[in-house]
């Protein structure tokens, strides 16, 4: 029964028509014909070029059924271009029904159409795939202006600090200068005593008294005897 079924789906694979038209950014297939398999089984259904000015174009997507006379729930379309691959999802669920397509396709060289087959195991075609594209939009450019860099050099100053010196004297070796005794020799200062200078000067006045008074002892002696 399955070799049955499965002579049956090659033989609906070869008696299905795929035009497809291609007007512009849009990019039509049209799938017909009745498949048949077990759920799960995914059968090539269509395989397009495409136009070499319309590789790397973006790409969105319906499924729209035509025949309405019956339902299959579950089976799904696979389009893949290049390294690009989409889905239309239970496309077949409603006679009559647009189907969006889950993601965007970027065009390859090629399209490819799979069907996957759902529950019931068949497929009744009548259904047109209508791919929407545009190319891309233009990469942006980051334009990265970088500001001249000025280095400035200032002239280096050396500061030298000499530390403060220090003079330790060791115990024992203290040096203590204090001022002479005022009284004179009798103070016990000495002739460098304070009052020193004042001594001087009597001795020497009563010195010179004692001259003045023997000279003019003298003087009355020899007039008294010249007499």
């Amino acid at each position: 029964m399955r070799k049955a079924s499965i002579a049956f789906v090659m033989v609906g694979l070869l008696l299905l028509a795929v035009p497809v038209l291609a007007q512009s950014n849009t990019i039509v297939v049209e799938i017909s014909g009745v498949n048949r398999g077990d759920e799960g089984d995914i059968l090539r259904v269509a395989s397009v070029d495409v136009d070499a000015g319309m590789i790397g174009w973006l790409c969105s997507g319906t499924a729209q059924t035509e025949n309405h006379a019956s339902e299959h729930p579950d089976n799904d379309f696979i389009l893949t271009s290049g390294s690009s691959s989409t889905e239309i999802l239970d496309w077949e669920a409603g006679a009559g029904e647009s189907t969006n397509m889950s993601g965007t396709l970027v065009l390859g060289e090629s399209i490819t159409v799979d069907l996957r087959l759902g529950p019931r195991g068949v497929s009744s075609g009548g259904v047109r795939i209508v791919l929407t594209c545009s190319p891309p939009p233009p990469s942006e450019t980051t334009t990265t202006t970088t500001s001249p860099t000025t280095t400035t050099t200032r002239p280096e100053t050396t500061t030298t600090t000499t530390p403060p010196q220090t003079t330790t004297i060791p115990p024992g070796d203290t040096t203590t200068t204090e001022p002479p005794p005022v009284g004179g020799v009798s103070a016990g200062g000495g002739a460098t005593a304070g009052g020193g200078q004042e001594v001087a000067v009597l001795w020497l006045t009563g010195g010179a008294l004692v001259l003045l008074s023997s000279a003019t002892l003298v003087a009355r002696q020899r007039l008294s005897g010249r007499e």
